[in-house]
């Protein structure tokens, strides 16, 4: 008999998408353009070209993935809402675009499956100028949260205004990886804070018109140990984590930026206005936490680096314990960043809102048995039991990802799907991963 990790009974399972990386139809309904359509379509930006217009075909196929969530065992889905698909550029609600997640909703309600709606996956609206680097974008943003709130916030009980806003502002403006492909530290830092504002403007503006939902947001908080004992190489690895975890988190709880920080935005640190943390630290009904790996600093080389005060040793490629994106597996990295975090902050309940692997293997005999990524959930999953048996507070775990995906730098080319998804024909098709969660989600111990 297989043994699983025990859950109290109350704990919640569910599976993860985002709207740009399954739903395609990118031009019907009155859809807009994204900074990601803009992104892909510039050359040499996405690995294998590919971009995301048609995707997954969920905008079409969403009855289908509904029925396999619920075949599967999933009874939470989380999910984002495109800010393009579902008001014009003047912030007026398109009704073509909500009547897709309204039927979206009523499907997940007739199979019993809860959704957790996340409002920003980092597809923002093409039209609006300057993107996170001009303060008005946080202030569409909470326009657009209240269209969302007053035409689907009765089918809606969960709710995420941000997904990982350290990606939309590093990645996007300092790494320049990710859409708009900007490079430079201080308008990064500019882009962190105004994101952090819209969050604070998001909720107030939900919470004027619904107080029936519960209100978070999701991070990607970082655990970064240091290369070696040596000084330089310590005081690399704290920049990495201020800059991932304290950069977001301190606005939550009214708490300024560290003093490094702050030197590192420099003359755009006029752009902060007195009273912006406050409204940053609107009250929190959930927290979600997205882990993956962890990261390993040194100290900076490059004048880049030095900017940013660190810079990180990438993992041997010839290490078995790295799954295909090249991440490293290290499962006790789930309980080490959390603690850090409790330690620090006052977190509210917790759910685990992303964690899963890049695991490549293909279909081979209509069955796709995914070893690597069936191992990394089984270990992560058993420190999670750990964690919540110890008396921390996390309440549900969703899986990255329900579908193979466009995975946007990486394109087509990396596979976090529990299900593969052919591309060229749409077939779904269960791998070893999901048959496995679908056993736990259906043990006793569960």
């Amino acid at each position: 008999m297989t043994e699983f990790p025990h859950f109290p009974p109350s704990f919640e399972w569910g599976c993860a998408t985002a709207a740009f990386q399954i739903e395609g139809g990118a031009t019907e309904g009155g859809k807009l353009s994204s900074i990601w359509d803009d992104f892909c379509a510039q050359p040499g930006r996405i690995k294998d070209g590919s971009d995301g217009l048609i995707a997954c075909d969920h905008f079409h196929r969403f009855h289908e993935d509904v029925a396999l969530m619920a075949d599967l065992g999933f009874r939470h889905y989380r999910f984002s809402i495109a800010w393009t698909r579902v008001v014009d550029e003047q912030g007026r609600a398109n009704q073509a675009g909500l009547d897709f997640y309204r039927r979206l909703l009523t499907a997940l309600h007739e199979r019993g499956i809860t959704p957790n709606a996340t409002l920003f996956h980092w597809d923002l609206p093409s039209h609006l100028q300057g993107g996170w680097l001009h303060r008005d974008t946080a202030h569409r943003f909470a326009d657009y949260a209240l269209v969302v709130a007053r035409e689907l916030g009765d089918l809606l009980p969960r709710v995420a205004t941000l997904n990982e806003p350290w990606c939309s502002a590093f990645l996007g403006h300092d790494i320049g990886v990710f859409a708009p492909g900007v490079q430079d530290r201080p308008s990064s830092l500019l882009a962190a804070h105004h994101l952090m504002l819209a969050h604070g403007l998001g909720l107030q503006a939900w919470r004027s018109v619904r107080r029936d939902t519960q209100l978070g947001i999701v991070l990607n908080p970082e655990l970064c140990d240091a290369a070696s004992d040596a000084q330089q190489d310590v005081a690399a690895a704290r920049m990495a984590e201020l800059e991932r975890n304290d950069v977001f988190l301190n606005p939550l709880f009214n708490r300024e930026w560290p003093a490094e920080i702050l030197q590192q935005i420099g003359p755009l640190a006029e752009q902060r206005r007195p009273g912006d943390i406050a409204i940053c630290a609107q009250p929190l009904d959930f927290i979600g936490l997205n882990y993956y790996t962890r990261s390993i600093a040194q100290a900076p080389v490059s004048a880049e680096e030095q900017r940013r005060g660190y810079r990180f040793v990438p993992p041997d490629p010839q290490r078995p314990d790295l799954t295909d994106i090249g991440w490293e597996i290290y499962p006790q990295g789930l309980d080490r960043v959390t603690r850090n975090l409790l330690a620090k902050w006052p977190l509210p309940p917790i759910w685990i809102t992303e964690n899963g692997a890049a695991d490549n293997t293909p279909v081979t005999d209509g069955t796709c048995d995914d070893q690597m990524r069936l191992g990394y959930l089984q270990s992560h999953l058993a420190q999670l039991a750990q964690m919540v048996a110890g008396g921390i507070d996390i309440r549900g775990y969703y899986v990255w990802s329900l579908l193979d995906n466009f995975e946007w730098a990486q394109g087509y080319t990396q596979r976090f799907g529990v299900v593969h998804v052919d591309y060229a024909t749409q077939q779904r098709t269960p791998k070893s991963s999901a048959r496995w969660l679908q056993q736990l989600m259906s043990s006793p111990q569960a």
